[in-house]
């Protein structure tokens, strides 16, 4: 449970990081040596996939108690 939580801190932390890094890449906040630089756009496309993807994995677990079955 707490091996859980803060994997998901982590993940959104990674997350904000990865936006900041793409609009960094892309021009639009300017004030960085990232500034402008595809790389760093691609670079934070990935951490924001990859944040999306490990916040997907450590969602909690679904109640097996519905009444639809």
């Amino acid at each position: 449970m707490i091996a859980r939580r803060v994997t998901r801190v982590l993940a959104v932390l990674a997350l904000l990081s990865g936006t900041v890094f793409f609009f960094q890449g892309i021009g639009v906040l300017p004030g960085s040596f990232m500034t402008g630089r595809a790389e760093w756009a691609y670079i934070g496309a990935s951490l924001v996939g990859v944040a999306v993807l490990v916040l997907w994995l450590a969602r909690p677990p679904r109640s097996s108690g519905d009444a639809s079955g």
